[in-house]
């Protein structure tokens, strides 16, 4: 792609930032290598959370098989009980973990006195769909359960966020709630949200070689997710489109970018939402790629000013 369509702004930070891209080899045939550099890194680099906001780790059981699955929980003191947050980081289904965004969470505990449970779920090829999703809605049910004995919160009220693959798990997760009748989610914000496995979508065909995800990326992170006999099936809760009852969804935001092959996903579910009646905001971001908020610019300074503005406005209404 023309890497002059990028925002100007932009585009220098990513010059000046060591490579975020992805071996694409190691990513198809070794990807338990980027998990293991992933978790090298953050071990020796941590981020140094402030003093005030407390960062801990608590295990609950899978429903499947006991498993341990662990809740990396932020709490600012003077914390809002009514204001939280469940998140699910992003990294293709394949690699990340909590950490990789722990002064993006700690910005957001901060600034709007939010309690963060960010899920630390398995990941695939080890674990394929729907281990991942189903370990998120163990965790809603854990936080709609225990969230006020165990961390003094109002699970009524609950804002589910994710980012790429983690934005599909939170929108999983929702739709996995609404068919239990479960009505605790408020909202749900999606970050340059991954909606199906098509791989077909005109901005996908598009972006086959844009910088920090690409087709290629996508379809590596199926493959490993759903694995290659599921690869051309529409499975529900794997592909965000085959869903009957969108209008038992609660109010929903999505960010996409405009030079992301992920973006006309993005639109194509927040049409969904529209015909179907849910309070819906869509914001095509000019100029921005996918992960472009992991890049200092003001491109990221006005999404940041979004997202505080909206994470936790649709609560009451």
């Amino acid at each position: 792609m023309d890497l002059n369509r990028i925002n100007k702004d932009l585009r220098i930070s990513i010059a000046q930032t060591p490579s975020l891209e992805i071996d694409e080899n190691i990513f198809m045939n070794a990807p338990e290598l980027i998990q293991q550099e992933k978790k090298e890194f953050f071990k020796n680099n941590p981020f140094k959370v402030p003093e005030h906001i407390t960062v801990s780790d608590l295990m609950i059981n899978s429903s499947q098989d006991g498993y341990n699955i662990r809740l990396h929980i932020y709490q600012p003191e003077g914390f809002d009980r009514d204001r939280v947050l469940i998140y699910f980081h992003g990294g293709g289904y394949v690699f990340g973990l909590p950490e990789q965004v722990d002064d993006q969470m700690a910005e957001i505990a901060d600034q709007l006195k939010a309690t963060i449970i960010s899920v630390d779920y398995r990941l695939a090829p080890q674990y394929k769909f729907p281990i991942p999703v189903l370990d998120g809605f163990d965790t809603l049910q854990w936080v709609i359960n225990y969230g006020n004995t165990q961390l003094g919160i109002n699970s009524e009220n609950i804002t589910v966020f994710g980012a790429s693959a983690g934005g599909h798990l939170a929108a999983a997760v929702t739709q996995m709630a609404a068919d239990h009748q479960i009505k605790n989610i408020k909202h749900q914000f999606l970050l340059y949200p991954v909606v199906h496995n098509k791989l077909n979508t005109s901005s996908m065909e598009e972006f086959t070689d844009a910088p920090l995800w690409n087709k290629g990326y996508a379809y590596t992170a199926w493959l490993h997710f759903l694995g290659r006999n599921n690869m051309d099936k529409t499975i529900k809760y794997a592909d965000l489109t085959c869903y009957d009852d969108f209008y038992k969804l609660p109010q929903t935001t999505i960010v996409a970018c405009e030079l992301d092959p992920l973006r006309d996903e993005g639109i194509e579910l927040a049409q969904l939402l529209y015909r179907a009646g849910v309070k819906t905001e869509l914001w095509v971001i000019p100029g921005a790629v996918h992960v472009f908020d992991l890049f200092t610019s003001p491109v990221n300074d006005d999404y940041k000013e979004f997202l505080m503005k909206r994470l936790f406005r649709y609560q009451y209404t």
